[in-house]
């Protein structure tokens, strides 16, 4: 499907009532990564990362961990029932791209009827989010669960900062990271 020079495929939309949670990387391109979970499954996959904490740590951040432990990490996060969708972009502003990727991100969940939108908050660009996620539900005359919190409270925006780590790292993270990742959208 094309709409407005986005592009998704429909054979690996999210799946109804699930809950998605939003993380990005924006250092070599832009990479918006969706985790999504059905929620029977949610309250395993937060135990499990959790447990992945350190004594004083309060959630995971890739960029943060040494080699072994981002081994560790992500060995984890492939054995836990999950699904991850890598929008990426390149060759637009920060803004154009993370704008891109949300119509293409909020169009799938929409069309899946997901159970809610988690979006890791970025101080920095609060109120654009929330002008454009406005912007965009008022376009496709919708409506959809969302928020906008910080990276501790949920352990599964932990997963999409590790794939969004990876990608933008590339070389073996991104070998790595390949069997969490069960589909990568290219926006133009």
């Amino acid at each position: 499907m094309s709409v407005s020079g986005w592009k998704y495929i429909l054979a690996m939309a999210f799946k109804r009532a699930e809950k998605v949670f939003v993380d990005e990387s924006k250092e070599r391109g832009y990479f918006l990564v969706a985790t999504s979970s059905e929620i029977n499954t949610l309250r395993d996959s937060d135990k499990a990362l959790r447990k992945l904490l350190k004594p004083g740590q309060r959630r995971l951040h890739f960029k943060s961990e040494s080699d072994s432990r981002r081994r560790e990490i992500l060995s984890v996060m492939s054995r836990l029932d999950l699904s991850v969708t890598v929008f990426v972009c390149q060759g637009l502003s920060e803004k154009e791209a993370r704008t891109l990727c949300l119509k293409a991100l909020i169009g799938m969940a929409v069309d899946s009827e997901i159970f809610s939108l988690v979006i890791e908050r970025d101080e920095s660009i609060v109120q654009a989010d929330r002008r454009v996620i406005a912007g965009i539900l008022l376009a496709q005359q919708t409506s959809l669960p969302y928020s906008l919190v910080g990276p501790h409270e949920h352990p599964l925006l932990w997963v999409s900062d590790a794939v969004a780590w990876s990608f933008n790292s590339g070389g073996d993270w991104l070998r790595r990271s390949n069997p969490i990742v069960d589909e990568v959208i290219y926006l133009t």
